[in-house]
């Protein structure tokens, strides 16, 4: 009897290290990769807007902004590259626990030969729950003479624990960062180099089509007769981007026939000027559309959506806290920063700091001694110039210390100091919601000057 406790004791042990390394060395990147393991973690039967697809997906369709302005819970189930063999199993395996009221599917990688589509995106694969539908979806990655091992793939640790010399701090903290729905923003911009290598490009739409891969064909269409096998109405869409040839062209084009032929809608964007997408201003490379550019394509989106389709508003909707907090989560995370950081006047930024919520904001003067704290826009503390003072703040995750003696004003936030300019005044904000300062700004006579901390 101790010999087989001691035996399933164990097993046990081993089995519970193997899921912790499991979990650890699972890839988190944002681009893609950890979008089906969040996927899961959706309450079933919320998602209204499904969307597919490659990398356009995820940088082109802004998922918070459609909850935000139009109330449309929309998820991106997008990995890099994704074949449409991929598209149509990851389909499948959404439908376990969803039934949106539409299904979006982007077309951009289907005018690549077989030869070039390999096993883009397989650890969103690997992410995939076992199943007989994960074991088809490896077999289908597997064709062509794909090195993909499939019983490794199908558990997926074999595979995550190559991982061991590649961990960082990402991989141990954070693990369930949110990626905003899908939705995988970058404020970059196109490069005047890279922009001007395509500055020539023929743009006009040939008319001529030319046929598909015959495996990507093949699903395009089964992905199509699932969702009319389903009821689900299906959007196939084309999002705009700059490196476009005459051999994708046909390709799209032959798209379109297969759509017309099934009577499923392809907007292309590529062809739609209603968008005024601006390449110089809009893209973050030739291939892909930055934050600003997402924000056009989007708002036409939902507007093509909402005219064509009946998607409720979920707005206010106690079981969509998820995608509001998820929205909320992208506007401390991201947009107030970049939103303060492009402010370069005294006056502007002072308004602009008063309509932060959940935000703690000081205001000092290093010269005169004199201190204000502010949350949601509101004076909670005031330290009077030419004055002794010491108040601390609890930030929940942070400690804020403001005090000033004999003349020497400090502002310390975890035990750092902060000062940006030593004659004018000073700025520090600090979000709740991110857990971080997420700006800091000096102005000497009303201008910003260079941030120094």
């Amino acid at each position: 009897m101790k010999r087989l406790l001691s035996t399933l004791f164990i097993i046990c042990m081993i089995t519970a290290v193997g899921f912790t390394l499991n979990g650890v060395t699972k890839n988190r990147t944002s681009q893609g990769c950890i979008q089906l393991t969040d996927f899961y973690r959706l309450p079933e039967q919320t998602v209204d807007v499904l969307c597919i697809g490659s990398s356009h997906v995820y940088y082109s369709i802004h998922a918070p902004r459609l909850y935000d302005r139009y109330g449309m819970a929309a998820y991106l189930l997008a990995s890099p590259g994704q074949p449409v063999w991929m598209s149509y199993y990851f389909l499948e395996e959404a439908l376990k626990t969803q039934s949106p009221r539409l299904v979006v599917f982007d077309v951009c990688t289907l005018y690549r030969r077989e030869a070039d589509a390999g096993s883009a995106s397989w650890p969103s694969l690997i992410s995939m729950k076992p199943s007989v539908r994960k074991w088809k979806a490896i077999r289908a990655v597997n064709q062509e003479g794909k090195q993909l091992d499939s019983i490794a793939a199908f558990f997926s640790f074999p595979y995550y624990h190559t991982r061991y010399d590649e961990l960082n701090r990402q991989d141990y903290e954070n693990t369930k960062r949110v990626r905003y729905n899908g939705y995988f923003p970058s404020f970059e911009r196109i490069s005047e180099s890279e922009l001007s290598q395509w500055k020539d490009a023929d743009r006009t739409n040939p008319g001529l089509a030319e046929p598909l891969a015959a495996r990507a064909e093949t699903y395009l269409r089964r992905l199509i007769e699932l969702c009319q096998k389903k009821e689900l109405p299906l959007l196939l869409v084309n999002s705009p981007y700059l490196n476009q040839t005459l051999e994708k062209q046909k390709a799209y084009n032959y798209v379109s026939l297969i759509a017309q032929e099934y009577g499923v809608p392809y907007l292309d964007g590529n062809y739609i000027e209603e968008m005024q997408i601006d390449f110089k201003e809009d893209l973050l490379e030739a291939s892909h559309l930055n934050y600003f550019g997402s924000i056009k394509y989007t708002d036409y989106l939902a507007g093509w959506m909402k005219q064509h389709y009946l998607i409720p508003d979920r707005r206010g909707n106690a079981g969509y806290r998820s995608w509001e907090e998820t929205s909320r989560k992208f506007r401390h995370q991201q947009l107030y920063t970049r939103v303060l950081k492009q402010i370069q006047t005294q006056k502007a930024y002072l308004e602009a700091v008063q309509q932060l919520d959940e935000c703690t904001v000081v205001f000092y003067d290093k010269k005169s001694g004199a201190a204000a704290v502010c949350e949601n826009g509101k004076k909670v503390f005031e330290g009077a110039p030419d004055s002794d003072y010491f108040r601390h703040f609890d930030l929940g995750y942070s400690d804020l210390a403001v005090g000033c003696s004999s003349g020497n004003l400090s502002v310390r936030l975890d035990r750092k100091e902060y000062l940006f300019a030593q004659d004018g005044l000073n700025v520090l904000v600090y979000d709740k919601i991110a857990k971080r300062v997420i700006d800091g700004a000096g102005f000497t006579a009303g201008k910003r000057a260079a941030a120094k901390t």
